[in-house]
């Protein structure tokens, strides 16, 4: 009863947020259908690194808005972030015409939430993972890429988000702060992966604010999506998430599915 309770917390309040991005195209129409990367049942797996003064830091606790970081790697709760993409009830969706995808941290399951992502064929966007610590990406520009542009190709956004995302360890403000983008499409370069060398398109973006500037340097593949996600906090603690693993899994309809076959599986 606590989980599903959990579960119904964490959607709620991730579908409490509306979208600022105002510059992504979002259709009205074949929601999911006409995805050709983040198709109804594939599963991503990123491994996670964080380094803070320069020193590797652990996350051996990283419920939904409690965490310990620890450089002792014994201890670990969290060392994969998996990300999968469900078909959710009939309105049920929790982010409007968006695509539904679960957030769940391995190898223990206390913080899963649910979100959405865009893919179409002007752009991709994506809702990054934000409980405990990971709540830190909301301060960072989302993982964002314009389809068909050459490299030097520029564009801005922005969004403004409440202090209920504030933190000391990586940045605090009160009332709102105005996140304003940058992003631009820097090369095309191979990254070496569980999948072998991957061409992919490098993008810088960075976040101004009036606490300072965030950074994300990502890298897409017209394949398998995001493969690689740099992020540079205010405080400048850094966050890597590398894929290592794509799967086609059972298609769920929502959270409480996904969890039930997570329990039958361990």
């Amino acid at each position: 009863m606590k989980r599903k309770l959990l579960i119904l917390l964490l959607v709620t309040a991730t579908a409490s947020y509306s979208q600022q991005y105002d510059g992504v195209h979002i259709e009205r129409s074949k929601i999911d259908k006409n995805n050709l990367i983040y198709t109804l049942g594939k599963e991503f797996t990123y491994t996670v690194d964080i380094i803070e003064n320069d020193t590797a830091v652990y996350l051996k606790n990283n419920d939904y808005n409690k965490f310990d970081l620890t450089r002792n790697s014994d201890s670990v709760q969290l060392s994969e972030i998996h990300m999968t993409v469900y078909k959710p009830k009939m309105f049920k969706r929790v982010n409007k015409n968006q695509t539904s995808i679960i957030y769940a941290p391995f190898p223990v399951l206390n913080s899963m939430c649910s979100t959405g992502l865009v893919e179409n064929e002007q752009n991709i966007w994506i809702h990054p993972y934000r409980s405990g610590f990971f709540q830190s990406l909301e301060t960072c520009p989302y993982p964002y890429i314009k389809l068909g542009e050459p490299v030097g190709y520029k564009w801005s956004d922005s969004m403004s988000i409440g202090n209920n995302w504030s933190n000391k360890i990586w940045g605090e403000w009160e009332n709102r702060l105005l996140l304003t983008y940058e992003y631009e499409i820097l090369a095309k370069e191979k990254v070496v992966t569980n999948f072998g060398a991957i061409n992919c398109i490098k993008v810088r973006s960075i976040a101004t604010s009036e606490i300072g500037s965030s950074e994300l340097i990502s890298y897409f593949s017209e394949k398998y999506g995001f493969v690689k996600l740099q992020y540079t906090l205010f405080t400048g603690i850094k966050i890597e998430l590398n894929l290592n693993k794509v799967l086609d899994a059972p298609i769920v309809r929502s959270p409480h599915e996904y969890l039930e076959k997570r329990k039958a599986v361990n």
